[in-house]
């Protein structure tokens, strides 16, 4: 009895050997490596910041489309496409001008671009504007002066210690017509020069122009072939290049989500045919209010009610940072998706919060009531300034994330599959039974010869 008892359990731990030996050599090993180099190729100066709009944007969408169909990704609803119509701030060949004139029209003084003032971001309904003290609509405060010309509003505003390398999201539909940075003393001198009587000219390059835009989708059919898919996302864009061309490459904000999205499904897709569709999707138009996932909700709201959604920005900052589960701002720690996954971070020790914001692609889905959360490393120090640069990614960040969202993913794609989520550790104990069981058996074997 001892002896049949023993040979099923040598028998059972052999074909769990097996499964797991093949699970193992046959999946794709998440690699950080993998991770960083396809940050430092996105965040290049090649792409010029990723800008929507841009060629180099467009350049990048190109790439995520490439690299879903030589991974065999299917595209989804008959497209790897998803196209849209935009706003988007167009470079002009033109110099900036920044400057203070009399009643001549001759220049008293020509501030420095770059140094004394420069572009915010938000808007450029209306690039030119001059005026004086006999504007009537002009509103003064220590930082700021504010400015309406018949529709249009105009905005100067000192930053935190004069720092002009900040880039703001671009949002077409903002109510203001430009904004423009300067420094604390530049806005003395608009000040002073205004008291006076003279003129204040303001010129910036960049104009509001239609195009189009590209979501970028693939995804791997599973077995419920009707299910509505597990959707794993990132945005690629970012803010472009400033007027001397300082390009604002973006690695953590969001060449790394990017990189991590790419890496994270050739892991997928190794892993064999799921109980549920996966979609992954690369959001463009982010940087300008979440364009990319707000049309994507509405096109394909009625195929994705009960999706759950794994949205990746800003992966790669460790430095005290924790790793961060983000819903969207009417949420909280009881929404059974988060809870879900903060049980896991709990589980593997990860130092870990939550955010309860509407700042990244996981807000339509949110408006929709759809599950949805990005995972990011809440690190702002060097975002949207030219700093954000593959030389502060931390690898020990991007396998972070990894280790909790593959566990969350496979969880719901995959129903738990206990040879996907434990071959390793299926492989280990299964060889350790066999090895005792045939060392057990080499004992027998030598007692019964004495």
């Amino acid at each position: 009895m001892k002896k049949a008892l023993n040979q099923f359990v040598l028998c059972f731990l052999l074909i769990i050997f097996c499964i797991c030996f093949k699970t193992y050599t046959t999946v794709h090993k998440f690699n950080v490596k993998n991770v960083m180099n396809n940050i430092s190729f996105l965040s290049s100066e090649d792409f010029k910041g990723r800008l929507t709009g841009s060629l180099e944007n467009k350049q990048v969408e190109e790439y995520i489309k490439l690299e879903f169909i030589n991974n065999n990704l299917k595209p989804f609803m008959g497209d790897y496409e998803q196209i849209f119509q935009i706003v988007y701030p167009h470079k002009i060949k033109k110099d900036p001008s920044l400057n203070i004139t009399d009643n001549s029209q001759n220049i008293v003084k020509e501030f420095s671009y770059g140094k004394d003032y420069k572009e915010d971001m938000l808007n450029f309904k209306n690039n030119t504007f001059s005026f004086n003290n006999k504007n009537p609509l002009i509103v003064e405060n220590n930082s700021s002066i504010q400015l309406k010309q018949n529709s249009d509003h105009f905005l100067f505003y000192t930053p935190n210690n004069s720092n002009l390398e900040f880039r703001s999201s671009f949002i077409s539909t903002d109510p203001w017509s430009m904004c423009i940075m300067v420094s604390q003393q530049t806005l003395l001198d608009i000040k002073k020069y205004l008291s006076k009587g003279y003129n204040i000219n303001c010129f910036i390059p960049f104009i509001n122009k239609n195009t189009t835009a590209k979501n970028i989708m693939g995804y791997i059919e599973g077995k419920d072939k009707d299910s509505n898919p597990i959707i794993i996302s990132s945005h690629f864009d970012h803010l472009g290049a400033d007027l001397k061309d300082t390009v604002y490459k973006g690695a953590l904000d969001n060449a790394s989500g990017t990189a991590f999205m790419l890496e994270m499904m050739k892991y997928i897709k190794s892993l064999g045919t799921p109980e549920k569709n996966i979609l992954f999707v690369g959001f463009n138009a982010e940087e300008f209010g979440c364009l990319g996932s707000d049309n994507f909700v509405k096109k394909y709201k009625n195929y994705i009610k009960n999706s759950k959604v794994f949205n990746f920005d800003m992966i790669g900052s460790d430095k005290g940072v924790p790793l961060c589960i983000m819903g969207g701002k009417n949420d909280s720690v009881k929404n059974d998706f988060i809870s879900s996954i903060s049980n896991t971070c709990s589980s593997k020790k990860i130092y870990f919060n939550y955010l309860f914001q509407d700042s990244s692609d996981h807000k339509p889905f949110r408006d929709n009531s759809i599950d949805a959360i990005t995972f990011c490393d809440n690190d702002v120090s060097k975002i949207h300034t030219p700093k954000d640069t593959i030389e502060f990614i931390s690898p020990s960040a991007i396998k972070r994330c990894y280790n909790v969202s593959s566990k969350e993913i496979i969880k719901y794609a995959f129903n738990n599959n206990p040879i996907v989520v434990y071959h390793q550790e299926g492989l280990i104990v299964s060889a350790l039974g066999i090895i005792l069981i045939l060392i057990t058996r080499l004992k027998g074997l030598g007692s019964r010869k004495c």
